[in-house]
Order: structure tokens, then sequence, then C-alpha cells
């Protein structure tokens, strides 16, 4: 695992509490930005073998196999209960396109809406670009009674989101629990999610 990267690690409060930048332009590359370590560019194979992932909890091809996430735990995790990376299936050195890192909410949505708030007002202080909010229902959820709140920052080479994903009771029985995710996607993998994924 590489450890001399001058990166920015991404915490449980996103793109960081605790950035010290000597100009906030800095932090305007996605590359430049962590989730355990991790970064849009690295290759999955530094953090994980083959083994591990092929045992991943799930693992899912998007449409016509343009991308494929892992959704896995990490035994040198400090932030995340678990993180969910995309590559490209084809890749044979498994370039990273898009990681999560998720914080699963099962008694209390409020928690998680309370922390996007927490994250909101110390990030807006450290980018050039503030984020901006948004909310919706799931697209998963046909019935519309799944939503989710989201806060977006539009980075260099890619973006960056914290999201609060309030699941249905109904989704809730079936495992889908209310969590918190927080993204960064690579330029690729963002404007294929934006103009194919869904079409």
């Amino acid at each position: 695992k590489p450890t001399n990267k001058p990166m920015k690690h991404l915490s449980l409060y996103l793109f960081l509490i605790l950035f010290t930048l000597p100009t906030p332009s800095q932090a305007d590359d996605i590359r430049d930005l962590q989730i355990e370590g991790m970064s849009i560019g690295d290759s999955l194979l530094d953090y994980f073998t083959k083994n591990e992932l092929n045992n991943a909890h799930e693992i899912h091809n998007y449409k016509n196999n343009a991308f494929r996430y892992y959704f896995l735990s990490y035994s040198k995790a400090k932030d995340y209960e678990y993180l969910q990376i995309t590559v490209k299936p084809e890749d044979k050195n498994f370039l990273i396109h898009g990681i999560q890192g998720h914080i699963f909410y099962e008694k209390n949505i409020q928690d998680c809406y309370q922390k996007m708030d927490e994250v909101k007002k110390e990030i807006d202080e450290v980018l050039t670009y503030n984020g901006k909010k948004d909310k919706g229902k799931h697209p998963a959820d046909k019935t519309g009674k799944s939503k989710y709140e989201r806060i977006n920052y539009s980075l260099s080479n890619g973006s960056g989101e914290i999201v609060c994903y309030d699941m249905s009771k109904k989704l809730e029985k079936k495992g889908k629990h209310d969590r918190l995710a927080v993204t960064l996607s690579g330029k690729e993998f963002k404007n294929w999610l934006t103009n194919s994924a869904y079409k």
C-alpha cells in the first residue's frame, strides 16, 4: 500500500474537517482526495487481493459491463463500515474510477442529516466551490417512499457527494437500511452515470 502520496484524507466528515491547505485550489482536483487512503486513479490491487475482491459482499456490473463495483469491508478502515469501489471489468490494472464510504444509521436518520450539515459547513470553508444541496425520491424505489438528501461538489476531474438515504420501512425489512454515503467519482465514471447508465 502506498504511504508517501501527498494526499488529503477523507474521514467520516468527508473532504475534511481537518484539511490544512496552503491554497483552496489544492482541493479542487479529485485525485488529491482520499477515502480510507484510496484515491481516484489508484490501483485497487494496492489495497485488496484478487481473492478478496472475488469474495466481496456484492459484485455488480453496470449496464453493458461498462463499469463494475465491489462492495466490501476493508480491514484497515478507520471511518467507514463498508466501501464500494468502481473499476472497469476489463482493466487488468483495476484502476479506481469511483469510491464510496458507507455508514449505516439503523436507529435515527436525523443523525445522518446532522452529520451532513456539520460536514458542509467545514467543507465550504476549504473548497473554492460551495456544495449544492438537493433532495428527491430514491430511483431504486418505485413506490417513492425512499428518499435522499445530497450535497454535491464539482471538482477538477470529477465530483464528490455526501448523501443520506432514508429508505422505506418495506425496504428496511429487506436489509436496505438508512445510510450515509460519501462518494468520490472520477470524471469518466461521473459522465457515464449522467449520460448513459440509465438510458
